[in-house]
């Protein structure tokens, strides 16, 4: 027969376990996020600046293409 005290045990068991895994699935997609990021940043910076400013920016808003935070 199970005990009150085993069934709250498996309880916060379980809370943990699905704790870890939810901050593992965090870590996983910001690893993508910053692959992605320099990936486009490596990308960009083979650009020539006259490529660069034909799109319409400078080699100084590459950060800010990377990340999403660019405004024209």
């Amino acid at each position: 027969m199970t005990t009150l005290a085993q069934s709250q045990n498996r309880s916060v068991a379980r809370f943990l376990a699905d704790g870890v895994q939810s901050v593992r699935a965090r870590y996983v997609a910001y690893k993508a996020v910053v692959a992605e990021r320099r990936r486009i940043t490596r990308e960009l910076m083979t650009y020539s600046d006259d490529e660069l400013a034909e799109l319409g920016f400078s080699r100084l808003d590459i950060p800010a293409i990377a990340t999403g935070t660019y405004r024209r």
